[in-house]
């Protein structure tokens, strides 16, 4: 029998785990909150109002605060994380943003769901729960459970232009999510999830990449690393090294000193 939890925390009363389990099993138990899980490897065998299913790697399980299931896991080790959600949470969020014309919480589809955008916001959730992010990251994940794909209709790209204008217009500074929902004309909570439908990245990381670009722009124009830096806002020169690293594969420095090798200068874009 094997049971093991690769990490266990909680962030904005949320808790969220990381397991692998084989030859275990979790007995007919219940819970407070809403409980999400995404299957990363392996299949998982749950019994759930007198019926038993498979979930499969690429799967997700939701199950509504106070129902009774339970898990086995075979001889296969079985990998996921899970999201323990409050009933208080889903509530204050539908409420919020005209979810539902009642105060109670919402009743959410149960058992085993194929759903690849709530799949990915729970992954991209666990995986940026440090993040100076995780506003906008929680919101996507309430964004992708609450969804009703049949009830989804066609929305104006307006809000997501009047965004991506301003970020084009304020590429020397960090902007706030606050500040762009607000331009947007949209509450956060519709703002993040129109914004990554259409455009596929959250708002704050899709204006460092504009940022990111502006400095190879600068930085093809023989401007030095430091000074592109600071022109750009990053008051933090770590920081502007480990983000554009992290983007670009390469330091800024050792980018400028490519780019003097092959004789690329004065050239803002290919």
């Amino acid at each position: 029998m094997s049971l093991s939890i690769s990490e266990w925390t909680m962030a904005n009363d949320i808790e969220c785990s990381h397991l692998t389990a084989s030859n275990s099993s979790f007995p007919r138990h219940t819970h407070d909150e809403y409980v999400i899980s995404a299957n990363l490897t392996g299949t998982e065998e749950i019994w759930l109002h007198g019926k038993t299913e498979l979930v499969h790697a690429g799967q997700i399980t939701i199950y509504n605060p106070a129902t009774v299931q339970s898990s086995l896991f075979g001889d296969e080790k079985v990998e996921f994380l899970s999201v323990h959600i409050p009933q208080s949470l889903l509530r204050q969020v539908s409420v919020d943003h005209n979810l539902r014309s009642d105060h109670c919480a919402p009743v959410l589809t149960e058992g085993v769901l194929s759903n690849p955008a709530l799949f990915s916001a729970l992954r991209h959730y666990k995986r940026t729960l440090n993040d100076d992010d995780q506003e906008q990251n929680l919101l996507w994940l309430l964004g992708a459970l609450l969804e009703e794909p049949a009830k989804e209709q066609e929305q104006s790209l307006r809000p997501v232009t009047l965004a991506l204008d301003f970020m084009r217009d304020h590429l020397t500074r960090k902007i706030h999510l606050d500040t762009l929902a607000q331009v947007s004309g949209l509450s956060k909570f519709h703002f993040v999830r129109l914004f990554r439908q259409h455009i596929g990245m959250p708002p704050l990381q899709y204006h460092m990449q504009l940022r990111l670009l502006e400095a190879r722009n600068q930085l093809r124009k023989n401007n030095n690393a430091l000074d592109v830096a600071i022109s750009l806002g990053f008051y933090d020169q770590s920081h502007f090294i480990n983000t554009f690293r992290k983007m670009m594969g390469i330091t800024p420095h050792l980018y400028s000193q490519s780019l003097n090798a092959c004789g690329i200068r004065g050239q803002a874009n290919y």
